[in-house]
């Protein structure tokens, strides 16, 4: 009894540790950018979702429809809507936004992306955890929570 717990107690201490290795090794590296104009597309892990490649079923969420605005004011809006939810913009231009968001518990890093796409006059987002495999819907519902926050501010 007193071996299983010792046995116990010393698996869930290496599953801590490396739990938090991960949160630390999350802090290198950056929002991925774009390619050929686009948001990069996600990697071969559930924990990404990307609106720019509706081929890649895994990962794809719909990007969101805009009329009647500058692209000006709209990198305006989603800069609020990422500072109110939270997040830290690390990248800002005409047209794209890279920002990084922080869990609270072993402070993983996850990064969004969004680019507007005047010629189409959609806005695209991609939204990523830089390690580990699973992210628990996590970046799902920050895509879904910016856009809720996108149509109180441009309403």
């Amino acid at each position: 009894m007193k071996l299983s717990f010792i046995i116990i107690a010393g698996l869930m201490i290496l599953i801590t540790i490396y739990f938090m290795y991960l949160g630390i090794k999350s802090h290198s590296g950056s929002p991925t950018g774009l390619i050929n104009h686009k948001l990069s597309p996600c990697p071969n892990t559930p924990n990404c979702v990307n609106s720019e490649f509706k081929n890649d079923t895994a990962h794809f969420v719909d990007a969101m429809p805009y009329q009647n605005q500058s692209t000006d004011k709209i990198i305006k809006v989603i800069e609020k809507s990422i500072q109110r939810t939270g997040g830290e913009i690390t990248t800002i231009n005409e047209t794209y936004i890279a920002s990084t968001y922080t869990s609270k518990l072993f402070r993983y890093i996850d990064d969004l992306e969004i680019r507007v796409d005047d010629k189409n006059k959609l806005i695209h987002f991609r939204s990523a955890s830089r390690v580990g495999r699973s992210d628990f819907g996590a970046n799902i519902k920050r895509i879904n929570l910016i856009k809720n926050e996108l149509d109180i501010l441009f309403n």
